[in-house]
């Protein structure tokens, strides 16, 4: 895959899972959820709006190398993110999905 074609499977991802994040079926979710995981969620859907902002203002050319070096590890976290998040079965496991991608991203570009 190209880096082209990462780049834009990773930016389409992170504004899907804050579409779905922001969703009535991921309230519904979040009821239920801890205090600890409600604040969590909060957490990282920032987090994801900041990871889709950095990656969609980064020029490519400047991070091509990066999103070939993390395409397998994108690949799969994207994969993993899309089937929990389709799924919204469990809080922790989308909380989960969600940082395993965004610390990948975090090696692509600075998130800090």
């Amino acid at each position: 895959m190209d880096s082209t074609h990462i780049y834009a499977k990773t930016l389409s991802q992170l504004g899907d899972t804050l579409v779905k994040m922001t969703s009535p079926e991921w309230d519904n979710l979040l009821q239920s959820a801890s205090a600890a995981e409600r604040q969590a969620a909060a957490r990282l859907m920032i987090q994801t709006q900041h990871a889709r902002l950095a990656l969609g203002n980064a020029v490519l050319q400047d991070i091509a190398d990066q999103l070939k070096q993390n395409e397998a590890g994108l690949s799969a976290g994207i994969d993993a993110l899309e089937g929990t998040l389709a799924a919204l079965s469990s809080v922790t496991q989308v909380l989960n999905s969600v940082a395993s991608v965004l610390t990948i991203v975090g090696r692509i570009v600075s998130l800090v």
